[in-house]
């Protein structure tokens, strides 16, 4: 994964040391082996997306928080400096910015996927948890739990994704879609 920003290592580390977790902890938590968990800390691996996204649930923050540097201002975000993240197995790409709507509970992603990619089951998310799916362009296939709806450019869904949750690629091109992400009635 190609990563610009701040080092999502030292990010994963200095979170998981202020909670008072020991990698086997965090391992526990999240589903990643502690292995895993140690290599993407020394930047020697860079976790996917999902292995991101897994270990950021599991330390209660925002897979944009862990990319941000802390206090960074995020009133004016320029594209070119959007926190990014790019899976080099799917080549899927997740643009992200954390806002300071909601005090800081609503995350921004665009996720962009080359055609007929899946960004696989995503594990469910903390109860309270609310999230809105925008498509850009492309046709996206949208898996929540047993269920998958269709959505085309320009459609909009609102879920609790208290289920796995899969992003899949059905167009013949590319698809790209807007996340919203808002943790502000979330339990921990």
């Amino acid at each position: 994964m190609t990563q610009q920003g701040p080092d999502i290592g030292g990010q994963i580390r200095a979170r998981r040391q202020r909670q008072g977790l020991t990698l086997d902890g965090l391992a526990q938590r999240s589903g990643v082996s502690a292995a895993m968990l140690s290599e993407v800390e020394r930047s020697v691996k860079n976790p996917t997306v999902k292995l991101a996204w897994q270990i950021a649930r599991a330390l209660g923050c925002s897979l944009t928080e862990l990319l941000d540097e802390p206090g960074a201002p995020t009133t004016l975000v320029r594209a070119r400096d959007r926190r990014t993240l790019i899976d080099p197995e799917t080549g899927i790409a997740r643009h992200g910015v954390s806002t300071s709507l909601t005090h800081g509970a609503l995350e921004v992603a665009t996720y962009i996927l080359p055609q007929g990619v899946s960004s696989g089951a995503m594990p469910a998310n903390r109860p309270g948890v609310l999230e809105h799916v925008v498509v850009a362009r492309g046709e996206l296939a949208l898996r929540i739990g047993d269920d998958e709806v269709a959505l085309a450019a320009g459609d909009h869904i609102t879920y609790g994704p208290q289920a796995a949750v899969e992003y899949r690629n059905t167009g013949g091109g590319e698809l790209e879609f807007v996340l919203l992400s808002d943790s502000s009635g979330a339990q921990m």
